[in-house]
């Protein structure tokens, strides 16, 4: 319940996260993962539902509308080679045996999931994952696909699950860096004020410092609205946070 409070606290007052100083770094690094997890949330729900959404439409329409076509050595091979895209609502199918889809027009494409000549790409709110063929270290034909694809459905609560804990601990490695270059500036800050810190604690204020930015886009995520210059206004508030906590920390201080 604390690090709830910890979190209230840590939006709004300056004051507040300089006291937070002088706590554990245990501490500290718990609230960061807890911050990552609240973060992880909105992208993991839009990326699954249109995953599991993608799935079902997929199902019918690799038995009703794409042509035959077989994986052999890693590669996509179909009679015409032709391109063909098929769009369900908000969602995208292609089928692209000749390659000619680029990265940027799959991200475009928002949400989609794509057969292309060497590798199946799932594409979630312009965020793409691919997976290879070669993975598979099989040929498959269409029809033993949608053999593999009938028994895949009971499997995507648990991919759903793992790919859950993957974003969760990309974006906990991500925070943690952020939090590491943004208490070198603190460095700069604590000089420039005179103000007696060492790294650790320079690194604790950091940790709260970016919790107001965090919080405000992940409200964006959940909204699916777009930010523009996100980055840039992410670490500007992270750096105008930072440099008011640091202010508020006295001069001289018993240590």
């Amino acid at each position: 319940m604390n690090i709830f409070k910890q979190l209230v606290k840590s939006i709004y007052s300056p004051k507040t996260i300089a006291m937070f100083r002088l706590q554990g770094i245990g501490k500290t690094i718990l609230y960061v993962f807890l911050l990552s997890l609240i973060a992880t949330l909105p992208m993991a729900f839009y990326f699954g539902n249109s995953l599991a959404s993608g799935l079902k439409e997929f199902d019918k329409t690799l038995q009703n509308e794409l042509p035959n076509f077989s994986i052999e050595n890693g590669t996509l091979i179909s009679e015409d080679g032709k391109a063909i895209e098929i769009r369900k609502e908000d969602f995208i199918i292609i089928f692209d045996p000749s390659d000619t889809y680029s990265d940027n027009e799959l991200n475009n494409k928002e949400n989609a999931l794509a057969f292309l000549k060497n590798k199946f790409v799932i594409v979630s709110n312009g965020i793409s994952q691919p997976f290879e063929y070669k993975v598979l270290n099989q040929d498959l034909s269409k029809q033993e696909l949608i053999e593999i694809t009938k028994q895949f459905d009971s499997l995507v609560p648990l991919m759903l699950a793992i790919l859950f804990i993957i974003m969760y601990l990309v974006n906990s490695f991500t925070k943690f860096i952020d939090i590491t270059v943004l208490a070198l500036f603190g460095i700069i800050f604590k000089n420039a004020f005179n103000r007696k810190l060492n790294f650790k604690q320079i690194w604790i204020v950091s940790a709260y410092s970016i919790t107001m930015a965090t919080i405000f886009f992940t409200l964006m995520d959940a909204f699916q609205a777009v930010v523009p210059f996100a980055f840039t206004i992410n670490w500007f508030v992270h750096l105008i946070i930072l440099h008011l906590v640091i202010k508020e920390i006295p001069a001289i201080e018993n240590r």
